[in-house]
């Protein structure tokens, strides 16, 4: 998993960044080689140009990167090291060399980096992000759920803590928190495999959600306040699903609950960006067309014929996708059970 956030990260990485010609055309070079498996080609490129360019961080990114990808660990571990003891080690640098411990096993070690990278980087929800990943590698869940929750607290906009927080909760029996953060998630993170995994966990934690009236009633019983509030709107419309959930009975029940939501004080007690989004693309009018592809793990057939017979629609949503930014506000984050 941590690879999926590094890779972007690195191969990526805007050259505006590098001070010298030489290390962005090393950099450049390196990447198109390691991008098509020459490891070894790539790591001589970056060697040559360290050289030349002793003690530099994004030389030293790459030789970590590169290392740990041919699986190299003991020397990815050594570039990372002297990365990290540069006195302008960034977060990204924390990162890189925690998942080359974690990659190669060594879970105590790679906890320790991030924790020394978050004692300097105390607002880095990357970092917490990793965190938590090895914490649950390391048969450490509950830890692991608190880190992923403290990188949402303070920065609500980084996709990958809601991406683990939804598939914890999914086997945690807690599918009101798997569904509002996998949603979360889909939004910020919307073309991506992961996208297509927490998508198809979306679907089944409604399912779970509505599986026995008990489970809603739970959270009003014994949730927090938002919780109560959200799951108390969604209890008025739970006969909508009694036949079945699917992405019409979801798209029906999910437009009853907007309504109900913001005819209420609930909307102004406890303003969530992704109810806002909601209805956002409801005045939009591709509402039902972003329900049917949410939940297209219901029947992809099913999905392909219905954005057949409504083309527009899916069209307008898909241009809705691709220019509109989603950001959580740092204000909004509840407290949960």
């Amino acid at each position: 998993m941590k690879k999926l956030i590094i890779i972007p990260a690195i191969f990526f990485f805007a050259t505006a960044a590098f001070s010298q010609a030489g290390v962005a055309d090393a950099h450049a070079q390196a990447m198109d080689n390691a991008k098509n498996g020459n490891f070894d080609k790539a790591l001589a490129i970056i060697k040559n140009a360290e050289a030349n360019y002793p003690d530099n961080a994004i030389l030293l990114k790459d030789d970590a990167v590169i290392n740990t990808f041919k699986k190299d660990y003991i020397n990815a571990i050594a570039s990372g090291q002297k990365l990290v003891s540069l006195p302008d080690a960034d977060e990204q640098a924390y990162q890189i060399l925690g998942s080359a411990y974690t990659a190669s096993s060594k879970y105590q070690e790679a906890l320790h980096v991030y924790q020394q990278g978050i004692r300097h980087f105390p607002k880095s929800s990357l970092l917490y992000s990793e965190l938590g990943s090895t914490l649950m590698d390391n048969n450490q869940p509950g830890k692991a759920a608190y880190a992923w929750e403290k990188g949402i607290q303070i920065n609500p906009s980084i996709s990958s803590n809601y991406y683990f927080l939804a598939k914890y909760y999914a086997i945690n029996h807690n599918p009101l928190w798997s569904v509002l953060y996998g949603e979360i998630f889909i939004n910020i993170e919307t073309f991506s495999a992961r996208t297509r995994e927490i998508k198809d966990t979306l679907f089944l934690q409604y399912n779970a959600l509505f599986a026995t009236d008990n489970i809603l009633q739970q959270y009003i019983s014994n949730g927090q306040p938002f919780e109560k509030a959200v799951a108390s709107t969604l209890q008025q419309f739970k006969d909508i699903v009694s036949g079945g959930v699917n992405p019409e009975s979801l798209y029906a029940l999910r437009g009853q609950f907007l309504v109900s939501w913001f005819n209420s004080d609930n909307a102004k007690t406890y303003p969530y960006k992704l109810f806002d989004r909601l209805l956002q693309l409801s005045k939009a009018g591709v509402f039902e067309a972003y329900n049917q592809w949410l939940f297209s793990s219901y029947n992809q057939s099913q999905f392909v014929t219905w954005a057949q017979m409504n083309n527009g629609e899916i069209q307008e949503f898909s241009k809705f996708q691709k220019s509109s930014v989603f950001k959580v506000p740092d204000e909004q984050y509840y407290q949960h059970n």
